[in-house]
């Protein structure tokens, strides 16, 4: 689909039920760093307060496709401010396979060359993520390399 349109928006407390339903789901956090069974309210409150300080480096974004929220996703400004991470979850599966993540990957990556100035930005994939890496590649990124 190319007509897909995904509105970011910042993640508001309102959002942190969503966040410990699919994050405690297996097969939405197969492909991400945290243990399903374990995420907590408490625990999702204590993460909203960390991104939403003004200082931080890293953006979050609450990810919104026909008025629902369906997930997050992250931009991280590196060292000098020319290079950041990238990093993405559509946490509601009836939005699985519908252009979503691609329109959200074009978008953030919009707001990271033409209104950030960035130079580079980058992501890490499990390589068994194949659905995820189709649509990176889809969007102008490469693979470069194997991590261990």
């Amino acid at each position: 689909m190319t007509d897909v349109k995904v509105r970011l928006r910042p993640v508001a407390e309102a959002d942190l039920p969503d966040y410990v339903r699919w994050l405690n789901d297996p097969e939405v956090s197969r492909f991400i760093s945290v243990e399903p069974g374990t995420i907590t309210i408490e625990g999702e409150r204590e993460w909203f307060a960390r991104i939403s300080d003004p200082n931080r480096r890293e953006k979050t974004w609450a990810i919104e496709a026909e008025g629902r929220h369906i997930g997050n996703c992250t931009l991280g400004v590196n060292g000098a401010g020319q290079v950041a991470h990238f990093g993405i979850v559509i946490g509601d599966k009836t939005a699985w396979g519908k252009g979503c993540g691609t329109a959200t990957v074009r978008e953030v990556l919009r707001i990271g060359f033409e209104e950030w100035g960035l130079h580079r930005i980058y992501l890490y994939a499990f390589a068994e993520n194949t659905r995820a890496i189709r649509c990176y590649e889809k969007c102008g990124f490469r693979h470069e390399g194997l991590r261990r």
